[in-house]
């Protein structure tokens, strides 16, 4: 029974129990599309193996609609209704697929075997997200498959979490218990102990997820709680009105209007690092020959307003706590403290009214991409702490050095320097325990739009 729990456990096996299921109740309706319009409806049509060769391309269409619909995404938990919804959409849609494909070909297919096709498709498809949903529910019956949960913070947050889930206990859902600094009246729901305790816990009752819903915890006791168990196999769902890291856009699950910031355990790949030091190399070279017009005016708006040298130099910390040098534009005036925090005014009395034009419109960063093309730093990152502070850092906060700094990041695009580098190092952990291209794309679209707006730059 604890091999097949583990087994169950593993997403990869139920993606391809699911697209095994996916493709064999396919190739049914496919066989009985055709018997129904060969046999029963009509005069006979072309002979099967002249539709069996669009086949291989019906099924090809099928599984990559079903992924981009998140039809093999077991950790999203869908209803019956909501799988249902998702099902008939996705068909309908490769239905469509099928038809401009069969155009396209220019091969005229029977229009009664392709209607067939998809109401057959329809039947078979869902019969089979029903026989595989209620395997599912046996097994979690039995006690096999299930995700453990243990739910830290006993109030009102954590009852409501207990609440929904209780409700879904046909999803495999089981709470072990509750973790709070007091103990309170749980109801059903046994008490493990304190937060501190987690880790132990963690270990003692194969928890699989935790839900931190204790309003009384802060971004930094969160984080302290999520880098303990760094080297478990953990997942950690935060209500997302106790970290507003995002405004729904990235990883957000909710479950029975419940919502919950997935800060799911990650690996970049090697194919995500080369993809994105091609981006870099790319990104930061177009960025240095197309901006390079703009150099000789600022040297000069900087040299003409304060003597002394137009490009700054600093040590900086970056990847695995290697110092580098980072460069800029010089936008305070000579004698400033370079070992001092950055301006969280844009009346700091140290920024030349050039360098306030600078900083307002980002182009102080320039000679950054200098520090991207050397393999220094990358376009997408957390930004480069000054080692003074990095010497400050909780253990949790050094995970900001896990991975190369950045020019942007998510800070940068929800508030920018609104927010204080130093205080904000959860913006930062949430980037790097939730790596991806797409999220990279994103900041850049977002960071263009933010220096176009002037936003909280100073």
């Amino acid at each position: 029974m604890k091999t097949l729990t583990k087994i169950l456990d593993q997403n990869i096996f139920s993606v391809l129990i699911l697209m095994l299921s996916d493709l064999l109740w396919m190739v049914l309706a496919f066989v009985s599309a055709y018997y129904l319009r060969n046999n029963l409806l009509g005069a006979p049509i072309q002979l099967f193996t002249v539709y069996a060769q669009a086949l291989p391309v019906v099924i090809l269409i099928l599984i990559l609609t079903f992924y981009f619909f998140g039809l093999y995404e077991r950790g999203r938990r869908l209803t019956p209704f909501s799988e249902l919804y998702h099902l008939v959409r996705a068909i309908t849609l490769v239905w469509l697929f099928i038809m401009a494909a069969s155009f396209l070909y220019k091969y005229d297919y029977s229009r009664g075997f392709v209607l067939l096709f998809y109401g057959c498709s329809l039947f078979t498809l869902i019969l089979g997200r029903y026989v595989i949903r209620r395997i599912y529910q046996s097994l979690y019956k039995k006690g096999i498959g299930v995700t453990r949960i243990l739910i830290v913070g006993a109030g009102e947050s954590g009852k409501s979490v207990a609440n929904k889930l209780k409700k879904y206990a046909t999803f495999g859902y089981q709470i072990i218990g509750f973790l709070d600094k007091r103990a309170p009246d749980l109801k059903g729901f046994p008490y493990l102990g304190a937060p501190t305790q987690l880790l132990s816990l963690i270990q003692k009752h194969h928890i699989q997820e935790v839900f931190i819903a204790d309003q009384n915890l802060s971004h930094e006791d969160i984080l302290d709680l999520i880098h303990r168990c760094d080297k478990t196999e953990v997942k950690f769902k935060i209500l997302s009105d106790l970290f507003e890291i995002v405004t729904g856009e990235i990883d957000l699950n909710e479950l029975e209007g419940l919502p919950s910031l997935d800060l799911k355990k990650t690996n970049s790949t090697f194919l995500y690092k080369i993809s994105k030091r091609i981006i870099d190399l790319i990104f930061s070279g177009a960025a240095l020959i197309l901006l390079s017009p703009f150099w000789f005016f600022i040297v000069v708006g900087i040299r003409f307003e304060s003597k002394g040298p137009a490009i700054f130099s600093h040590l900086r910390v970056g990847k695995n706590g290697k110092i580098f040098t980072i460069y800029k534009f010089r936008t305070m005036f000579i004698g400033s403290s370079p070992n001092n925090y950055a301006p969280k005014s844009s009346s700091d009395a140290r920024i030349t009214k050039f360098g306030r034009f600078l900083r307002r419109t980002s182009l102080d960063e320039i000679p950054q991409f200098w520090n991207v093309l050397k393999g220094e730093m990358s376009i997408v990152g957390p930004r480069p702490e000054m080692p003074f502070i990095v010497n400050q850092y909780r253990d949790w906060q050094r995970r900001r050095l896990d991975v190369k700094p950045g020019i942007t990041g998510l800070w940068q695009i929800l508030g920018r320097k609104d927010l204080p580098l130093h205080e904000n190092i959860e913006y930062d952990f949430y980037y790097i325990k939730n790596q991806s291209l797409l999220l990279d794309i994103t900041i850049i679209i977002k960071t263009v739009t933010a220096v176009l707006k002037g936003k909280g730059a100073y």
